[in-house]
């Protein structure tokens, strides 16, 4: 009995000793998934780019699976671009594929995604989006597993331009890691028509991380001169992210909210100072007005409007100079919000020093025929002085965010009254020396510390002279008679 026992007790611990090693062997064999490499945490894409040009944009594929070609940057007059794809030429059959780089679902924030949708003249193609956690770009889009998703799409373009409607919030949860595509498809003997995108979002949390001004420009360290302004004309434009002029509307209630509670629009042409401390904001001055940020707000003035009636957006450089082209004409940087109806009355001319006025505003801002003592005795626009080194920093940046373009301005409307047509330079004599002494003369507030960080966090990128005065010393110092 004891020997049986004992031979059931070996036989028994020679079977828990097997199944431990299978078992073991069982876990050492056990393939644990790596995180997924290139992927990416955020996406705020909004497709600018040049009308009928191929998208090209990092990370994403831009895939001609049949056809002439795959999605394009489209446009209608000045209005920011948006991709494009559809069918329009007689007996062409298009396939095309646009995907996004794979999105890094598991560590988001928010695991969604959202964009806008056009429907185009269509009689009856195919538009789809779809995900996939495997495409990896290696093979045609086809090779890989896709899911269509059930998404809210325009729907009201059977026979012209639709609406643009948005997605919603597409939770991505239950998918992982995926690339989302929009996929197209139309055949011009059977059907015609297509759709627009815009505005992909994807881990909208709103958090940004703070940068550091000092590392912003430290490529500028050390240099002086044109070559300062070329560095910084590179750091300006690297992670400028180009906004729609529309969006200004909402930044203000950030970048200029005079009181700090989204409130009271901060305009400077008609702003009046408390002469004992005029950088702080005071709405108790003799005969000043202002604007609720929200509901005054207006594009032009009626007939005999005049002051006080709404506010809305001036292009510090008038879109005139530079053909009303994007960026440049919703650069946070250079468009304040001001009395519409001075605006109108400063209309396209630079600023300057009035030496007789033709017309005045409530607040002291003139208009009129410059002086020659300034070096140009044309029609210009001079705001109050507690405001000139705002403006003159604004055009300092023109010249070094769009230094590679500016030279070319010189011919539009009545922008060689300053521009020299150089790239380096940019501004002739009178009016390079009268920013100069604006900027100086003027030195920077709090309101334009303020204003150019909420402006960094929507567009991604900062005004040098506001951050550095000194740079314009630098640059100019030696330029300027």
């Amino acid at each position: 009995m004891k020997k049986n026992n004992f031979q059931f007790l070996l036989l028994l611990s020679l079977l828990s000793i097997s199944i431990w090693s299978c078992e073991k062997e069982d876990q050492e064999n056990i393939e644990i998934p790596e995180e997924d490499e290139n992927v990416v945490a955020r996406i705020n894409e909004k497709f600018f780019g040049t009308q009928y040009n191929q998208i090209e944009i990092e990370g994403w594929t831009n895939y001609k699976e049949e056809g002439r070609g795959g999605f394009q940057y489209q446009s209608h007059y000045s209005n920011p671009s948006y991709a494009n794809i559809t069918v329009f030429k007689t007996g062409e059959e298009r396939r095309t594929w646009l995907i996004t780089p794979k999105l890094d679902v598991r560590n988001a924030e928010d695991k969604t995604f959202s964009f806008d949708s056009r429907q185009e003249y269509d009689e009856g193609v195919v538009f789809k989006v779809m995900v996939s956690p495997d495409y990896d770009g290696e093979a045609a889009p086809k090779e890989y597993t896709w899911e269509e998703l059930d998404v809210t799409l325009s729907k009201d373009g059977a026979s012209g331009y639709g609406s643009w409607v948005n997605s919603g919030k597409i939770d991505l949860t239950s998918y992982g890691n995926v690339s989302v595509a929009f996929y197209y498809e139309g055949d011009e003997r059977i059907v015609s028509g297509g759709y627009s995108i815009d505005n992909f979002v994807f881990n909208d949390d709103g958090k940004e991380e703070p940068v550091d001004p000092t590392d912003y420009y430290k490529n500028a360290e050390g240099l002086d001169g044109y070559e300062l302004k070329s560095t910084l004309a590179t750091i300006t434009s690297t992670g400028h992210k180009w906004i729609e002029y529309s969006d200004l509307w909402t930044l203000y209630h950030t970048s200029d909210d005079k009181y700090q509670k989204s409130e009271i629009i901060w305009d400077m042409y008609s702003d009046i100072p408390d002469p004992d401390n005029p950088t702080v904001p005071d709405g108790n001055q003799p005969n000043e007005y202002e604007y609720q940020i929200t509901v005054e707000q207006c594009g032009q003035v009626p007939s005999g409007g005049g002051e006080r009636y709404c506010y809305n957006r001036e292009h510090v450089m008038p879109q005139s100079w530079f053909d009303k082209k994007a960026p440049m004409v919703a650069d946070a940087h250079h468009i304040v919000p001001t009395d519409a109806f001075v605006n109108t009355m400063r209309s396209n001319n630079p600023h300057g020093v009035v030496a007789s006025h033709t017309w005045k505003s409530i607040n002291g801002s003139k208009l009129g025929n410059g002086t020659a003592a300034s070096g140009y005795t044309g029609k210009v626009f001079e705001p109050i002085d507690v405001y000139k080194g705002d403006f003159a920093r604004m055009y300092l940046y023109m010249a070094t965010r769009y230094e590679s373009q500016i030279g070319s301005w010189v011919n539009n409307g009545q922008a060689g009254t300053v521009l020299d047509g150089s790239s380096n330079k940019v501004y002739k004599d009178w009016f390079l020396n009268l920013m100069l002494e604006w900027h100086k003369n003027d030195p920077v507030s709090d309101k334009e510390i303020d204003r150019n960080e909420q402006i960094f966090k929507l567009q991604k990128n900062r005004n040098p002279f506001i951050d550095h005065p000194e740079y314009a010393d630098m640059i100019w110092g030696n330029s300027v008679n």
